[in-house]
C-alpha cells in the first residue's frame, strides 16, 4: 500500500537535517576529538566530501525508486541473494545499534542534567546511566508500538531549534576565539595524532550522515520526489556539514585546557564535551546545550526506532524473516513484533558495549550499507537505465566508485580502531547468512515456490544431465539441437522443464487448465530425443515466480549444464529479462543461453576467448557440438591495440588446455579492433554458431559500455550460444557480485 505524498521540500530536509544533527555533533564530537585532536575539523570537512559522492547515489536511486525500504530495496533488486538479504540485515542492525548510541547519549546528558540540579544518584554512574538508556529505550519503543510518532511538522519543529540551539553556541564561541587570540593556540599542532586520526574520527563520526538513509526511506511520503528527494539529501549537506565543521572549530578553540591539550580535555567529557565547551564559554552555555542535546537525543532516537523497526518488518514482509516480524497490532496497526525484536536488540547492544564500540559498530554497519548502494547504483544503471530518470549522478561511474574505495578505506581502519566491534560485525553478518540458508530462501520457496502438476518418465542415473528451459513452442527444437550432441558425447540425459507462471494473486490451481496444452511442448522434445537415442525427462510446474520454478528444477534433480532460449530477453527490458538474469546469478551450475537464427548447424563454430573458465567452456560445448558434424572452431582474440597481440597466444593455450584436440580441425585468429566489431565482421565469414563466455571487461568499462554477449545476442546475423562456468557457490557468487 502506497502512503500519502504530503511530505514537502522544506519538512523533508529537515528530515535529514535533524537525522545528521545528533551522534554526529552531540554525542561524538569528545570521542572525536580525542582521537584526532584539531584535526576533528578536516576529518568533518573530508566526511563531508565522502558523504557527497554516496548522496549523489542516494539522489538519483530516491528519486526514481521512491518506495519504502531505502538501501534495502535498491540493493535486493540489483544485486544477487543473499546480497539483499544482507543489505537489509545490516541496515536493521545498523539503525538499532544507532538508537543504542542515541540512548547513550540521552542517559550521559540526563546525568549532567541531574547532577546540575543536585539529585542524588542511588547507584553507581555507569550503572544509572545504563538504567537511563534502557529506560528511554522502551519508552520510545511504546510510543512506537501505540502508532504515536513525530509528525512531520513536529520534527521540522524541533530541528529548526536544534539549529538555533547550535548557531547560538558557534556564535558566542566564535566571539570568544576572536576576541582572544592566543586560543588560536588551541589548534597547534594541528595534527597531533597523525593522519591516522583523522581517517579514525572520520570512521566514527560517519554515523552523521545517515540523515539521506532516512530520507529515502521516507520516499512514498514525498511530494514529487523525483525532485524533491535530491534536493532534500543535498541541502541537508550544504546545512550540516558547516555545521559541523563550525562546532568542532568552537569547542576546541572555547574550552580552557588547564594543564592538558583542548582535545585531551574534551575526549574526557565523552558524551557531553559540547556541553562542557559551552559552559566555559559562558554561564547559560551549559543549560542550552544540555537542552539541546536532551531534544536531539530523544528525536533522533524516535526517528530511529522507527526506521529500525520498519526495515525489519519489510523482512519479514518478504519472507526474510519469521513471521514475528510480519505482524501487526490489531488495534493500533503498528508492526508490534519488528518493534519488540528490535527493542531487545537495543537493549543488548546498550548493556554489552561502551560507547566507542557502539558507534563504531554502528558506523561499520552503515558503510557496508552505503558501499552496497552504490554498487546497486551501478548494477541498476547497467541493467536498467530506463527505470532512472531525473537527477543523475554526473561523471558515472566515477562518484560511486569515489565512495565505494573511500568507505572501504574507512571500514579497515573502524577495524584497526575497535576489533572487538569489528568482529560483531562479521559475526552479525554471519548470523545473517546462516538466517538467509536456514530460513529466508526455504520460506520464500515455500510461500512462492512452483507446484508440480505433471511429472512423466522417470530419470535415469546418467553422471551428466542437461536441465533445458523451454518457455514456447518455438524454443524447443533450437535447444534440443544444442542438447542432443552434448549429452550424446557426455552419455548424460535431457530434463526438460516448463513453468505456467501465474500473477501473485492468482490461485496456482489455476494453472492446471493449462497443462494439456503446455504438455505438447515436452512431448515434441522427448521424440526429438528418442530419435537420437538420448533419454529425455520431463516436467511442467506451476509458480508465481517463473525463475524460481526452473531453478528449483536445477536444484532437485542435479542439473550440471541449463539451456535456455532468449524469448524472455526479446520481450523484456532487463539485460537478459526478469527469468534470466536473476537464473544467472543463482543457478548452481553452469548455464547456457542460446539465440538462433535460421536453420541451426554446426559445422563452423567461432569462439572468441581472451582465456578464463567461461572461455574454456565455451570451448569445452564447441567440441561437443561439432564432433558429429566433423566440423571446425575457430579461436578468435581481439586485441584492442597492437601492443595486446601477444597476450592472443596465451588465451588461446588457456582455452584449449587439458582437452583432446589432435583429430580436431582449430584455426587461430588475431584481429586488431573493436571487439563487438570485429566479432560480427567475422561471423559474417560462414560461421554456424558463435559460442561467448559471459563478458570478461573490466569492470568500469561493462558499467560504462555495456556488456558484449548482450550486444552480440542482439545484433548477430549468427546464432549466438553465451554461456556461464559454475565455480562454486562463493566464487560464482564474487563474480556475478561484481559482475552484474
Amino acid at each position: 500500500m502506497k502512503l500519502a505524498r504530503d511530505l514537502g521540500l522544506f519538512p523533508v530536509t529537515m528530515i535529514g537535517v535533524g537525522a545528521m544533527i545528533g551522534a554526529g555533533i552531540f554525542v561524538l564530537t569528545g570521542v572525536a576529538a580525542g582521537v584526532a585532536g584539531p584535526a576533528l575539523i578536516l576529518a568533518f570537512l573530508l566526511n563531508g566530501i565522502v558523504a557527497f559522492f554516496t548522496a549523489s547515489a542516494y539522489a538519483e536511486l530516491g528519486g526514481s525508486i521512491p518506495e519504502a525500504g531505502g538501501g534495502y530495496l535498491w540493493v535486493k533488486e540489483s544485486l544477487p541473494q543473499p546480497t539483499g538479504f544482507l543489505a537489509g540485515w545490516m541496515s536493521w542492525m545498523a539503525h538499532s545499534v544507532a538508537c543504542a548510541l542515541y540512548a547513550v547519549g540521552f542517559a550521559a546528558y540526563m546525568m549532567e542534567f541531574l547532577e546540575s540540579i543536585h539529585v542524588p544518584i542511588p547507584l553507581a554512574p555507569f550503572l544509572w546511566q545504563k538504567m537511563l538508556a534502557i529506560t528511554i529505550v522502551f519508552i520510545f519503543s511504546y510510543i512506537n508500538f501505540r502508532g504515536a510518532k513525530e509528525t512531520g511538522n513536529a520534527g521540522t519543529y524541533i530541528t529548526v531549534l536544534k539549529i538555533f540551539v547550535l548557531f547560538t553556541f558557534i556564535l558566542i564561541g566564535l566571539r570568544l576565539i576572536l576576541k582572544e587570540p592566543v586560543r588560536f593556540d588551541h589548534f597547534k599542532p594541528f595534527f597531533p595524532k597523525g593522519f591516522m586520526g583523522v581517517l579514525t574520527a572520520m570512521g566514527l563520526t560517519y554515523i552523521a550522515f545517515e540523515g539521506y538513509e532516512i530520507i529515502a526511506q521516507s520516499g512514498e511520503e514525498i511530494k514529487d520526489p523525483k525532485k524533491n528527494i535530491p534536493k532534500a539529501i543535498f541541502y541537508s549537506l550544504i546545512i550540516v556539514v558547516p555545521i559541523y565543521i563550525l562546532v568542532a572549530f568552537v569547542a576546541l578553540g572555547a574550552v580552557n585546557p588547564q594543564g592538558t591539550t583542548p582535545w585531551d580535555l574534551l575526549a574526557s567529557k565523552k558524551e557531553i564535551a559540547i556541553v562542557d565547551a559551552a559552559r566555559q564559554i559562558t554561564s547559560w552555555g551549559g543549560p542550552l546545550l544540555l537542552f539541546g542535546g536532551l531534544l536531539s537525543t530523544i528525536s533522533a532516537l524516535n526517528a530511529t526506532i522507527y526506521s529500525s523497526s520498519r526495515v525489519s518488518f519489510a523482512m519479514g514482509r518478504d519472507y526474510n524473516l519469521p513471521t514475528i516480524f510480519s505482524s501487526i497490532h490489531r488495534k493500533f496497526k503498528t508492526p508490534s513484533g519488528s518493534i519488540f525484536v528490535s527493542s531487545i536488540l537495543i537493549f543488548t547492544m546498550i548493556l554489552l558495549f561502551p560507547l566507542e564500540d557502539i558507534a563504531s559498530s554502528a558506523d561499520v554497519m552503515f558503510l557496508f550499507l552505503f558501499v552496497l548502494v552504490n554498487i546497486s547504483l551501478i548494477h541498476i544503471r547497467g541493467k536498467f537505465p530506463k527505470k532512472l530518470k531525473g537527477y543523475k549522478s554526473p561523471l558515472f561511474p566515477l562518484f560511486p566508485i569515489i565512495a565505494i574505495l573511500s568507505q572501504g578505506v574507512l571500514i579497515v581502519i573502524m577495524f584497526l580502531y575497535s576489533p572487538r566491534t569489528f568482529l560483531l560485525t562479521l559475526l552479525w553478518i554471519g548470523a545473517g547468512l546462516s538466517v538467509y540458508y536456514g530460513y529466508s530462501r526455504l520460506k520464500y520457496k515455500e510461500e512462492v515456490g512452483p507446484v508440480v502438476v505433471i511429472e512423466e518418465k522417470e530419470l535415469t542415473k546418467s553422471k551428466f544431465r542437461i536441465i533445458v528451459g523451454i518457455e514456447e513452442k518455438q524454443d524447443v527444437k533450437p535447444l534440443m539441437d544444442i542438447a542432443v550432441p552434448i549429452a550424446k558425447e557426455r552419455q548424460g540425459e535431457i530434463y526438460v522443464t516448463h513453468v505456467i507462471s501465474l500473477p501473485p494473486q492468482t490461485p496456482l490451481k489455476v494453472g492446471s487448465k493449462f497443462v494439456k496444452e503446455r504438455k505438447m511442448f515436452l512431448e515434441e522434445a522427448d521424440r526429438i530425443g528418442e530419435k537420437h537415442n538420448i533419454p529425455v525427462s520431463y516436467n511442467i510446474r506451476v509458480s508465481h515466480s517463473e525463475y524460481q520454478g526452473i531453478l528449483d528444477s536445477v536444484v532437485e534433480y542435479h542439473g550440471n549444464l541449463l539451456l535456455l532460449g532468449t524469448g524472455r530477453f526479446k520481450r523484456r527490458g532487463r539485460i537478459l529479462g526478469a527469468v534470466l538474469d536473476p537464473l544467472l546469478q543463482e543457478a548452481p551450475c553452469d548455464i547456457g543461453i542460446f539465440k538462433p537464427v535460421g536453420n541451426v548447424k554446426f559445422k563452423n563454430i567461432l569462439i572468441p576467448t581472451s582465456g578464463g573458465p567461461y572461455a574454456r567452456l565455451a570451448f569445452e560445448l564447441g567440441l561437443d557440438l561439432i564432433k558429429p558434424n566433423k566440423g571446425k572452431l575457430t579461436l578468435l582474440y581481439v586485441a584492442r591495440e597492437e601492443k595486446d597481440i601477444k597476450r592472443g597466444k596465451g588465451a588461446f593455450e588457456t582455452t584449449v588446455q587439458g582437452f583432446q584436440v589432435k583429430k580436431t580441425p582449430i584455426e587461430e585468429k588475431i584481429v586488431v579492433g573493436d571487439p563487438l566489431r570485429k566479432i560480427l565482421k567475422e561471423a559474417e565469414n560462414s560461421y554456424d554458431l558463435i559460442i561467448l563466455g559471459v563478458s570478461k571487461q573490466p569492470l568500469f568499462r561493462r558499467i560504462r559500455f555495456g556488456t558484449l554477449p548482450e550486444k552480440l545476442l542482439r545484433k548477430s546475423p549468427v546464432s549466438v550460444l553465451v554461456v556461464r562456468k559454475y565455480e562454486g557457490l562463493i566464487r560464482s557468487w564474487l563474480r556475478r557480485f561484481l559482475a552484474g
